[in-house]
């Protein structure tokens, strides 16, 4: 009976441990019927936004301050401070990160670590966001206007000599499997091994919460969001702090902030997963094109140049080789439980030393002695 009920406790735990694995992606839901207002103990705004905001949720905000939220009431955030954020500080090469990368180039190969003439994949889990101003509505199923403004952060990138994949694979109804839906697309443009992949968004806020000007010319501002719930998202907040401060470089304030929503955002997939929203529903797509040209142009030496590359993918690709360290551990905890648990491998430890002990130190044995005899 006992090794029945083994047997049906060890197919019990690897079809739970499966079923773990293959768990669904899920992102952070949005708002149909407004937005939340981020406020700090003063009652100032901080910013607003479509997705649904929690407790727990967190923002960084173009002068780099991180906020994280403590309380929402209606349609209302109440944020704590937290820190002021180093940008360039955090997402540099620690002594630690540099063994990481060592260590991730023997489990992957250095042409993956540093990214060789390896191309940039766009794609667009929202694919029916549009923009009321040039589009007419804020949705057109299948082909949005969202697809255009790719279109502009993709030549922009062209133009830098940069490889780009653009899938225009629509993931329709904009609901919550719509994360579900794109994960497909987006493991098969890892097939391709693209260096780093942008899901590019538009929020849907008043239009002054982006928009922006550049050279006298009217733009709208990006937003960069990080999964919460994400085993990459120290990686991927590496990626996006190195972005961000290169953008801020050439065009302060162009990166309006960083929004750490509880979700994934299918970035469990890859330490270089970018989610941008470029603008609301409520500003033209014109500017929303402009401004993604822009923030690809400032931000191609991040996106495509290995040197820098390495950083991000090697912290993210080491986590996966721990996870997978940690899988074959938690296998052989489970083997070891189910067949006499650790006394059961010690005494065949024992036996064996033993066995070997005696074969190989026979003559040694003779000289000694038990202790305080002599």
């Amino acid at each position: 009976m006992a090794k029945i009920g083994r047997k049906h406790l060890l197919k019990v735990t690897l079809f739970l441990l499966v079923f773990l694995l293959a768990l669904p992606a899920w992102g952070e839901t949005e708002r149909v019927d407004g937005y939340f207002t981020l406020i700090d103990g003063e009652g100032r705004i901080i910013a607003r936004t479509a997705h649904q905001v929690k407790k727990g949720d967190q923002y960084l905000t173009s002068d780099n301050i991180l906020y994280r939220v403590e309380e929402v009431k209606e349609d209302t955030a109440h944020l704590r401070f937290v820190k002021r954020v180093n940008l360039e500080a955090a997402a540099s090469l620690s002594f630690f990160s540099r063994i990481k990368k060592v260590i991730t180039t023997l489990f992957w190969g250095e042409e993956y670590v540093q990214g060789k003439n390896r191309p940039i994949a766009i794609y667009h889990t929202h694919s029916d966001e549009s923009y009321v101003p040039t589009d007419g509505r804020s949705s057109i199923p299948t082909n949005g206007g969202i697809f255009k403004v790719g279109d502009s952060l993709a030549q922009s990138l062209r133009e830098k000599g940069v490889t780009i994949l653009h899938d225009k694979t629509p993931h329709d109804p904009h609901d919550s499997m719509a994360y579900d839906r794109s994960r497909r697309t987006a493991v098969n443009l890892l097939k391709q091994n693209p260096i780093a992949l942008i899901d590019l968004h538009r929020d849907a806020v008043p239009p002054e919460e982006y928009a922006d000007q550049v050279q006298n010319t009217a733009v709208t501002k990006a937003q960069l969001v990080v999964g919460r719930q994400n085993p990459n998202r120290k990686s991927n907040e590496a990626f996006a702090y190195q972005v961000k401060a290169t953008v801020d470089k050439k065009y302060p304030g162009l990166v309006k902030g960083i929004f750490y929503g509880d979700g994934k955002y299918n970035q469990d997939l890859a330490p270089r997963l970018l989610l941008v929203e470029m603008g609301a529903h409520t500003n033209s797509r014109e500017e929303a094109e402009r401004g993604a040209a822009i923030f690809a142009s400032a931000a191609q030496e991040v996106l495509s140049l290995s040197k820098v590359s390495g950083r991000s993918v090697g912290q993210g690709a080491f986590k996966s080789a721990l996870w997978l360290i940690g899988l074959a551990l938690v296998g052989g905890a489970i083997y070891l439980a189910l067949n006499g648990g650790w006394s059961k491998i010690r005494n065949e430890m024992g036996r064996l030393t033993g066995d070997l002990n005696s074969g190989e130190h026979s003559d040694s044995d003779h000289d000694q002695q038990p202790p305080g005899e002599g």
